[in-house]
């Protein structure tokens, strides 16, 4: 009786017109394990706001996914050589080289620039599905 129910519902015109099409399964997010500070950085720009009387318009937010360690460094613009730039004199210069660096795909991020910097330094560059905010949730 089960099955004879299910199969009639299941091929009833008004009753499938009435519950519209069947709902996609989205897969769940995965959390990301670390088991030591500066294994995974997240980075990410923040901005524009109003100019400050240094000319800095711009934030760059960098967070180490273990110890969740924020730092921040205002930046006039939101360039590739600007961020790198930042991010080398500011951060790898006082904590060291992470093994993997985290970002959305802005174009600062995804510059040959960038790209160079991290291949100089040995820091393997990954990042966030595109228009997928949750998926850099520390930094954002």
């Amino acid at each position: 009786m089960r099955r004879d129910v299910q199969e009639r519902c299941r091929t009833c015109e008004v009753y499938c017109a009435r519950n519209g099409p069947v709902k996609k399964n989205r897969a769940p997010l995965q959390l990301y394990q670390v088991g030591a500070p500066l294994e995974r950085v997240a980075v990410d720009i923040v901005g524009p706001f109003p100019v400050t009387t240094q000319g800095n318009r711009f934030i760059c937010v960098v967070m180490d996914y273990f110890t969740k360690w924020p730092e921040a460094y205002v930046l006039p613009d939101h360039e590739a050589e600007t961020v790198a730039e930042a991010l080398v004199s500011n951060f790898i210069t006082r904590f060291g080289v992470p093994c993997e660096l985290h970002s959305d795909q802005g174009r600062e991020f995804e510059s040959v620039v960038f790209q160079e910097c991290c291949r100089l330094l040995g820091i393997k560059k990954t990042r966030t599905t595109a228009l997928r905010p949750q998926s850099d949730g520390l930094v954002e």
